[in-house]
C-alpha cells in the first residue's frame, strides 16, 4: 500500500510544535530559535518531508532557480562551463535548468519562453545571434540576464566574455614565432562577435608581422556543417603551413581529416586551437590552445546575475577575461 507523503503536518505533530512554527523554522527564518530549527529540520529530514517550493515562490516572489540558455551542450567547452556556473549558483542558494539551443534561434525563443514562464529569477544566454528575438522577449518581460561568451551591439545586457581578440593574435603571433608565413584562419560565420572578434586578433598578428593572407586561406565553417575535410584539403593544397581553427572541436577535427590523408601534425602543418577544453579532459595529444580561467569566468557570472536580480536599473557591466596560449604538441 503506497504510503501518504508527510506533510507539514506530520513534522509539526512529531516536533511538538505548530505547524506555523514549523513552516519558519524550515524557511530559515530569524524567528525561530535555533535549537528548534536544529530539531525541526532533522525531524524532517528523518520522516523524508520535502518542502513546497511553489507555495514558497508564491509567498516570496522568487523560485530560487536560473535559467542556463546555451548553443551546444554536446560542445565540450559549453559542458565545463555549464558544471562551473551549477557550481557557482548553488553556493548562492540557486538551482540551474539547462536549456539546449542547437545555434537555432527559434529553440533559443522557446528556451527563453519556457524560463520566464517557468518564473526563473534570472537567465544565463549564450545567444546564436542569428536575430533578437530572446533577447527582445527577455528585455519585454524586463528578466535580469547575463550574456556568456559573446556580446550585442549596442551593448544592452551585462556579459562576461574572454578577450577573444588577444587570443586570436597570440594563436597567430605563436604560429609566426614557429616560423609559419602561410596561415590560414579556419573559423565559423561572422555574426557571432567572439568569430569577429578572434579573427581581427589573427589579422592583427599576420599585419604586425607584415604578411598578408590569402583571401582563401580565410574561411568559415562549424563542427557540424560536414564541409570541414574539403576545406581542410584545399588548404593544404594552396601551401598553408600553419592553421588557427576557431575552436579545440574545430581544430581535433582538422587533425582527423589530416591523418585520414597520411598528413602529420606538426611535421607537415602547425595547428593551434581555442578555449583549451583538453585541459579539463583526458586526452594524450595536447593541442596548442588559447585558455581563459573558465570557474572565474563562472564565479563573475553568477556575481553579476545576482547583482542584476538585486539592483535592476545598475549599469551595464561587461566582464572581459584575460586570455593567454598554452602550447602543446600541435604547432611545435
Amino acid at each position: 500500500m503506497k504510503k501518504d507523503a508527510p506533510t507539514l503536518k506530520t513534522v509539526a505533530q512529531l516536533t511538538g510544535f505548530t505547524t506555523n512554527t514549523v513552516s519558519l523554522a524550515l524557511r530559515d527564518s530569524p524567528r525561530v530559535a535555533k535549537q528548534t530549527k536544529e530539531k525541526i529540520i532533522a525531524i524532517a529530514q528523518q520522516v523524508g518531508y520535502v518542502q513546497n517550493a511553489i507555495a514558497g515562490s508564491l509567498r516570496s516572489g522568487r523560485t530560487n532557480t536560473c535559467a542556463l540558455v546555451m548553443g551546444d551542450i554536446a560542445n565540450p567547452l559549453f559542458a565545463i562551463k555549464i558544471k562551473a556556473m551549477e557550481r557557482e549558483f548553488r553556493k548562492l542558494g540557486y538551482q540551474i535548468m539547462i536549456f539546449n539551443t542547437d545555434e537555432d534561434a527559434k529553440q533559443e525563443l522557446d528556451a527563453v519562453y519556457t524560463a520566464i514562464s517557468r518564473k526563473a529569477d534570472g537567465i544565463v544566454l549564450c545567444p546564436c545571434q542569428k536575430d533578437e528575438d530572446a533577447l527582445n522577449l527577455i528585455r519585454q518581460y524586463d528578466m535580469p540576464c547575463v550574456l556568456s561568451g559573446r556580446y550585442t551591439e549596442p551593448q544592452l545586457e551585462d556579459a562576461v566574455i574572454w578577450d577573444d581578440r588577444k587570443g586570436g593574435y597570440l594563436a597567430a603571433k605563436h604560429l609566426i614565432s614557429r616560423g609559419c608565413r602561410k596561415i590560414a584562419w579556419l573559423g565559423v560565420t561572422q555574426r557571432i562577435s567572439s568569430a569577429r572578434d578572434r579573427k581581427l586578433g589573427y589579422l592583427e598578428a599576420l599585419g604586425e608581422a607584415g604578411i598578408a593572407p590569402d583571401p582563401e586561406w580565410v574561411v568559415e565553417t562549424s563542427p557540424i556543417a560536414g564541409d570541414i575535410e574539403d576545406m581542410v584539403m584545399k588548404l593544404m593544397a594552396s601551401g598553408v603551413d600553419g592553421i588557427c581553427a576557431f575552436s579545440d572541436l574545430i581544430a581535433w577535427e582538422i587533425i582527423c581529416c589530416l591523418e585520414k590523408k597520411g598528413i602529420k601534425v606538426p611535421q607537415s602543418v602547425r595547428l593551434t586551437g581555442f578555449d583549451d577544453a583538453q585541459k579539463y579532459m583526458h586526452i594524450p595529444y595536447r593541442l596548442t590552445s588559447i585558455s581563459a580561467d573558465v570557474n572565474a569566468e563562472a564565479v563573475e557570472v553568477a556575481r553579476l546575475l545576482s547583482l542584476r536580480m538585486s539592483q535592476r536599473d545598475r549599469p551595464i557591466s561587461i566582464c572581459r577575461m584575460d586570455t593567454s596560449l598554452m602550447e602543446g604538441a600541435s604547432s611545435l
